[in-house]
């Protein structure tokens, strides 16, 4: 049985954590949840993203962890 799902977690140079999530549902459409937290948790960005539906889920998962760490090294807070 292959995997449903796959986690990302990372801190970032700047403190900032990542976590993104991608997940095949029951339907077979896919779910990426991504958010980003400031070292002491306080969220920056959580949501979903709809976009790469058409990718499979490492793709997605790759794309995704792309936009977190963006968000995330964009912030300033050491």
């Amino acid at each position: 049985m292959t995997e449903r799902h796959e986690v990302h977690k990372e801190t970032l140079s700047n403190g900032c954590k990542i976590q993104v999530k991608a997940e095949i549902l029951r339907d077979g459409s896919l779910e990426l949840l991504i958010g980003v937290y400031r070292p002491d948790g306080t969220v920056i960005f959580e949501g979903h993203d709809p976009r790469p539906h058409l990718l499979d889920m490492e793709a997605a998962l790759d794309w995704g962890i792309d936009i977190a760490k963006g968000i995330g090294n964009s912030q300033r807070t050491l």
